[in-house]
């Protein structure tokens, strides 16, 4: 679906929580942000802004640099509250599924919060926070209300945003991490090209709390927004124990492209043959060892169980 849409291409009220402590509410906060030190001049030089404001706006900073895979997870993981009242993500959607499975692992009382960097910014987009505004991340951060997160979990791997199997999720595995970097959406083009091209478009069975359904490709959605600022499932909410399930049957390049097209023209949970269901539980199955994305990043292989977590994150949003 990449392909078409780089071409062509609720906020909820604020949720307290009494186990979450005050701070997490009145600010300034203690911060403790993670981030990736081989991004950009452009990005590293936003990140900055960013810090510098937060710096101004009396909040306490702590920045920890990733150096491999994993380690935004291990560092979110060993984060306590008796240091920090959030742990930022600083990064593209990628890092921020890190950061939320390693919270997952900790101090199950710290927020969340983000300064967008990466190629799409599903999470920027669903929240409302601008990644070229770096006063309101900074305000963000150090003074926004809390939104109670119900995340999804596939195969024991949690997940923010969305997680799918199909196309996509092969487009999310073979895309060139040194070519993101460099061309940003336009790898994805390059990819969704030669994945298009070869692949077979294997039937998957998904069963959404014991209904059975069959589809091509298929996105199990905690959030109503797919791939930038495109609805995928527009009664999608971050806040909903609940997943928004889109089901695309076509194959080939001609449903590839009309999915592609459909969805940056708000169109494509419309179509007459994408099936949208609401379900807590899924299992979908194929072929064995396919790959599954969650939030940008695979999370999982095939079959994968997906379902809503039984904790909520405390995610940091702008005000209204």
């Amino acid at each position: 679906m990449h392909l078409a849409i780089y071409i062509t291409a609720m906020l909820a009220e604020p949720a307290t929580h009494p186990d979450y402590p005050s701070s997490l509410i009145s600010g300034p906060r203690r911060v403790l942000v993670i981030h990736n030190p081989t991004a950009g001049r452009h990005k590293k030089r936003r990140l900055l802004e960013v810090v510098e404001r937060l710096d101004c706006l009396g909040c306490v900073v702590t920045c920890r640099e990733t150096g491999r895979r994993g380690d935004a997870e291990a560092f979110a993981a060993e984060a306590s509250c008796a240091e920090y009242d959030v742990v930022v993500a600083a990064g593209g959607d990628g890092t921020v599924n890190e950061v939320l499975n390693g919270l997952g692992q900790g101090d199950s009382t710290l927020g969340l919060g983000v300064i967008p960097l990466g190629t799409a910014n599903v999470l920027a987009c669903e929240i409302g926070l601008d990644p070229k505004n770096p006063d309101q991340i900074a305000r963000t951060i150090a003074f926004g209300p809390t939104r109670l997160i119900h995340v999804g979990v596939a195969n024991c791997r949690r997940f923010l945003l969305m997680a799918g199997a199909g196309l996509d999720a092969h487009v999310v595995a073979g895309v060139s991490t040194a070519l993101k970097r460099r061309a940003g959406k336009l790898a994805y083009v390059v990819e969704s090209l030669k994945q298009a091209v070869g692949y077979d478009f294997p039937m998957l069975t998904i069963s959404a709390d014991g209904v059975e359904y069959e589809g091509r490709m298929v996105v199990a959605c905690k959030g109503r927004f797919y791939g930038g600022p495109f609805i995928a499932a527009p009664n999608a909410s971050l806040e909903a124990p609940l997943l928004e399930v889109c089901i695309l049957p076509n194959t080939g390049m001609g449903g590839f492209l009309r999915y592609g097209l459909a969805l940056p023209l708000g169109k494509l949970a419309s179509l007459p043959e994408v099936q949208v269901i609401s379900a807590k539980t899924l299992l979908i199955t194929g072929p064995r060892g396919a790959p599954v994305q969650g939030d940008g990043d695979i999370v999982a292989r095939l079959p994968a169980e997906i379902s809503i977590a039984e904790d909520v994150v405390a995610l940091i949003v702008p005000e209204q």
